[in-house]
């Protein structure tokens, strides 16, 4: 079942009238949760539109449950969970993991400053 799919289903719709709100909600939670740091890798949809990682399909459904419709009693509640969710995907092993424990450094033997041969008084 694609990511879409199993968002209309937690959000009860089962008409394609609403199927761009959906998908622009599914598109603002995986945006929301790059931006916050969350690794991409985890956030990539599969050939079938699908995400295999289930606690980020978990974060995009309370996202899209917060924000689906004008007259939401539940939002708060759905954004709230949405958030605890997004901090367990910052602190997840899988996230840190993917960070580069090490700095990109410059190649041995060779100095950082400028090139041989240029001087910074090209008219001397």
């Amino acid at each position: 079942m694609t990511l879409l799919a199993d968002i209309k289903v937690a959000l009860r719709v089962t008409a394609d009238g609403f199927d761009s709100e959906a998908q622009t909600l599914i598109d603002a939670a995986l945006y929301d949760m790059e931006r916050a740091g969350v690794n991409p890798a985890l956030l990539e949809k599969d050939a079938d539109g699908d995400i295999a990682n289930a606690f980020v399909k978990q974060a995009v459904t309370a996202y899209c449950k917060a924000h689906f419709g004008y007259d939401n009693a539940e939002a708060e509640r759905f954004d709230d969970a949405y958030r605890r969710i997004q901090i367990d995907l910052l602190n997840s092993s899988e996230n840190i993991a993917a960070i580069d424990p090490e700095p990109e450094t410059e190649p041995e033997g060779e100095p950082a400053g400028e090139p041989e041969g240029e001087s910074e008084e090209e008219g001397e």
